[in-house]
Parts: structure tokens; C-alpha cells; sequence
């Protein structure tokens, strides 16, 4: 069904969709065989490190932020009626840590990072850069797509950490400004109420969020075709696909993690 109603939104065929999703699985295999070697061009890696980590923190600690604020707001009025403000500290840690941040760092990461790997895919694809590669006997993949796949996937542990860390100071701040919580009773309410489960949940999904998003991207941007338009095609499906499967990959990760642990 999702199939059919994607084939004729986009007005093409059920075998072509599927033939592309079976492209995508084979990329990934080419991609992850050759993942060990990253540390092959080091430099790459660490230059893609600190490009996606350096631009993406911004956006992820202003969204980080306000989203924490708005829930300290939302859970005090909630539970004001209730004379349980006291928990505040308790529901605003676990919810930033556990979801909050680590879906709109997620989110960020796919906006931001997955429609620059595809640009930058895309215009050595245009430009023949990569069928420069292959005549020196260099595999693309390897050279370009690797370094950044593994960026993506390990720049995402520091940038849950500065998120989560930034969503719970908004917090505090909202419950002790606008909701006259006592600091001292926020932060003893965290302490008390956050478990281990807790930072297991919110540091495990990130990486595999940047991994995903990055195989999403790369593939995009290594199979562009179409000049300016198809550069702006890929981009929007990238970035599209990209949040989906973050919200998708969220679930499956919370659901599996709740189940054994």
C-alpha cells in the first residue's frame, strides 16, 4: 500500500522503488566493508568530525534549549493543580535525556548534515571528480563516502552530550524562573529520578541515528543525476528520508532497549 501511494505521488513504478531500495542495501554493504578503513585517510575522518560537529552544534543546542523550556513549562502547569511541581526536575531530565535529546539532535543531524553530504556527493558526481577517482584507481567509496559515514556516526555521542546537558540547565532555568521551583529541590527531584536505563536509552540511539543518516545521504548523493534539478531532488528526498527514519530507528531502538533492559 505504502508502495502504491508513494508510486503515484511521485509517478513512477512499484519495481523501480524497489529496485532503488535493494541499490540502497547494496551501497550500504559496500560501505560498511570498507568502514575499517577509515583510519586509512585519518584525516578526512577527523576533518569531517569537526566540520559536522562545529556546525550542527549550534542548531542542535538552540533546539535542545527551547524544547526543554516549553516541556518545563507545560509539565508545571500540569502539575501545579496537583501540588506535584516538586517532580519537575525529575519528568524535564528523563524526558530530555531519553527522548528530547536525542530526537532533535537526530532531526538536526538530517536537516543539516544530511543535505550537505549530499551537495558535496553530488558535486564531485556532477563535476566527474568521482570518475576522476575511479581512472586513478581510487574506490569512491572508500575515499569519500567512509570517512564521512563514520564522522557522522561518532561526532554524535559528543553532540547528545552537549545537547542533553544544555536541555536540562534550560529546564532548570524555566522551573526556577517562571515556576518559582526551588533550585535545589529541581536538581535533588533529577538526582532522585533519573536511572541508568535512563542514559543507556539516551546515549545508544544518536550514533546509529548519524549512521543511518549519513548511508541515507551519501547514497543520494553518489547516485545524483539530473544537473541543478536532480541536485535539489536528491536533497529534499535525503533530508526527508533522512527524518523519517530517525523517528522510525527512534521507536524500534526504545522498543528493543525497554525489551531487554
Amino acid at each position: 500500500m505504502w508502495f502504491r501511494a508513494r508510486a503515484i505521488f511521485r509517478g513512477v513504478t512499484e519495481a523501480s522503488l524497489t529496485r532503488e531500495f535493494w541499490e540502497w542495501l547494496k551501497f550500504c554493504g559496500q560501505t560498511l566493508a570498507s568502514i575499517h578503513k577509515a583510519f586509512r585517510h585519518k584525516n578526512d575522518t577527523i576533518r569531517q568530525m569537526y566540520i559536522m560537529g562545529n556546525q550542527a552544534l549550534p542548531l542542535v543546542i538552540l533546539a535542545s534549549v527551547f524544547v526543554s523550556m516549553v516541556l518545563a513549562l507545560e509539565w508545571g502547569k500540569k502539575l501545579e493543580p496537583f501540588g506535584a511541581k516538586l517532580m519537575l526536575g525529575r519528568l524535564v531530565s528523563i524526558s530530555v535525556i531519553r527522548e528530547i535529546g536525542p530526537m532533535v539532535t537526530g532531526l538536526m543531524i538530517a536537516g543539516r548534515t544530511g543535505a550537505k553530504i549530499v551537495s558535496e556527493i553530488g558535486n564531485m558526481v556532477l563535476s566527474e571528480q568521482i570518475d576522476a577517482l575511479r581512472a586513478f584507481g581510487t574506490d569512491p567509496i572508500e575515499r569519500l563516502i567512509v570517512p564521512r559515514v563514520f564522522a557522522s556516526f561518532v561526532v554524535m555521542a559528543p553532540l547528545i552530550v552537549i545537547a542533553d546537558t544544555m536541555g536540562i540547565i534550560a529546564g532548570w532555568f524555566a522551573s526556577v524562573t517562571w515556576l518559582s521551583i526551588d533550585s535545589d529541590f529541581f536538581w535533588l527531584s533529577m538526582r532522585d529520578g533519573l536511572l541508568m536505563k535512563d542514559l543507556m536509552i539516551g546515549i545508544i540511539k544518536p550514533p546509529f541515528f548519524g549512521f543511518v543518516i549519513a548511508l541515507i545521504s551519501g547514497y543520494f548523493g553518489y547516485t545524483i543525476q539530473g544537473g541543478a534539478e536532480g541536485m535539489g531532488r536528491a536533497v529534499t528526498r535525503a533530508v526527508v528520508l533522512c527524518s523519517i527514519s530517525v523517528l522510525i530507528m527512534d521507536f524500534l531502538l526504545t522498543k528493543t532497549i525497554l525489551t531487554f533492559y
